[in-house]
């Protein structure tokens, strides 16, 4: 039966001659379903397949190891997410080992029409073949890696874009520049959970052709290894919770650039401006996106927004955000210069008309506090042009119920007279 499944990959090698190959290999520990593999390691820790009982794993390898194969390979999609474990019987009984699949031939051939490879490589030992041949890789022009940097090498470049993944591992912030001096025709660059530590010992790379970056979760100052000088065409930005509700996502768009970055809890702020303070990109819309649980969101918004507010003209305000009306956030939207011209709200169908009672009392602070605020602009002689309701929901019903209650708050308020359209 083993035999067969060889046979089959091998003919489909064989039939699909000479188009180029896409290869996927999910050799990850949830996909290994098999754990008597009976290949074992040299003593130079190169396989030794087992001929007689041929693991699938590795003899699939060894089809495609034929220089036919790996000569038309355009993409490879390897994940070797945790560490492959083999159970192999000695005399002195049951022996747990590590299995390196990196270890097979294939993993050590040139590759010469290979242009996207991304490669999980997380706890898995000897499976950086890959990055061990000099030079590398000449045609590849997408790498997605997650693992230890250790393992890239300064042969990796001329890359249009890059994605390193790290489990906040220690990677020196020389590493990383140096490492973009040689990949500066990138277009698109993403690093995720990463510790960087030393100080960088020439200027930062400058990247003219970017046009995507992310980052997430990176513990360190940009500023002084990358210069990525679209930023500054940047023009929208959106601030919310993360997914974990455990720190905040801002997203910037902008003429042909893109900017994503999820941070720690606390510094988004220190981190924005850490990556546009060269470009000083104008902000004309930001959108503060907090419809979920107001308590856990505003924990970690501590921090002033005001100087991401000196530009913008429209600002768009969810509902996660309605307590800093009280404090330092309501102050800040008061000095906000007169471009400032509109304004959206989330506004909640059960706010208006308020029940007798102490429940109340909340709602109540919050539209005092916009009406402060509307009147208080138009007393400073900078009067918004606009104040008005937030389309959030899909639901036809809804939005004619927040409707209803956005008309009565607007009338019984009389913002009307504090605002001056055109």
């Amino acid at each position: 039966m083993r035999v067969d499944r060889r046979s089959f990959v091998e003919t489909c090698l064989k039939r699909s001659y000479p188009v180029a190959l896409d290869i996927v290999v999910d050799a990850s520990r949830d996909s290994w379903t098999r754990p008597s593999c009976t290949c074992d390691k040299g003593g130079h820790r190169r396989l030794l397949p087992n001929e007689s009982n041929p693991c699938e794993w590795h003899f699939q390898f060894e089809s495609l190891a034929e220089a036919k194969h790996t000569n038309r390979i355009r993409a490879l999609n390897i994940d070797f997410d945790g560490a492959i474990i083999s159970f192999l019987k000695r005399p002195e009984g049951v022996r747990e080992v590590r299995l390196a699949l990196g270890s097979c031939r294939f993993f050590a051939s040139s590759f010469p029409q290979l242009t996207t490879l991304t490669w999980k490589n997380e706890d898995t030992e000897h499976a950086n073949h890959l990055f061990s041949t000099s030079p590398f890789v000449p045609p590849l022009r997408s790498l997605a890696y997650v693992g230890s940097w250790d393992v890239l090498t300064t042969g990796v470049n001329n890359l249009t874009s890059f994605k390193y993944v790290g489990d906040l591992d220690e990677l020196r912030v020389e590493d990383i520049r140096l490492f973009l001096l040689n990949n500066l025709s990138l277009e698109s660059l993403t690093l995720e959970y990463i510790e960087v530590t030393g100080d960088s010992t020439g200027p930062p790379a400058c990247l003219p052709n970017l046009k995507s970056l992310s980052v997430s979760k990176v513990n360190c100052t940009l500023s002084t290894t990358i210069r990525v000088p679209a930023l500054q065409h940047l023009s929208s930005l959106r601030i919310g919770p993360d997914v974990d509700l455990d720190g905040h996502t801002l997203y910037a768009t902008g003429d042909g650039i893109t900017l994503s970055v999820i941070c720690f809890p606390g510094n988004f702020v220190e981190q924005w401006e850490d990556l546009t303070a060269h470009t000083k990109p104008t902000i004309r819309h930001i959108h503060l996106q907090g419809s979920g649980p107001a308590d856990r969101f505003c924990d970690y918004s501590d921090t002033t927004f005001a100087s991401m507010l000196s530009d913008v003209h429209t600002l768009e305000i969810g509902s996660g955000y309605f307590p800093y009306w009280y404090d330092e956030f309501l102050d800040d939207l008061k000095q906000v210069g007169p471009q400032l011209k509109i304004i959206r709200l989330e506004i909640s169908n059960e706010l208006e008309p308020f029940p007798a009672g102490d429940d109340s009392r909340e709602g109540r602070r919050l539209l005092d506090s916009i009406e402060e605020l509307v009147q208080e602009r138009f007393f400073q002689g900078m009067p918004l042009s606009a104040v008005e309701r937030m389309v959030t929901s899909d639901s036809e019903r809804v939005n004619r119920e927040q409707d209803f209650v956005w008309r009565c708050l607007y009338k019984g308020r009389e913002l009307g007279k504090f605002v001056q359209p055109g």
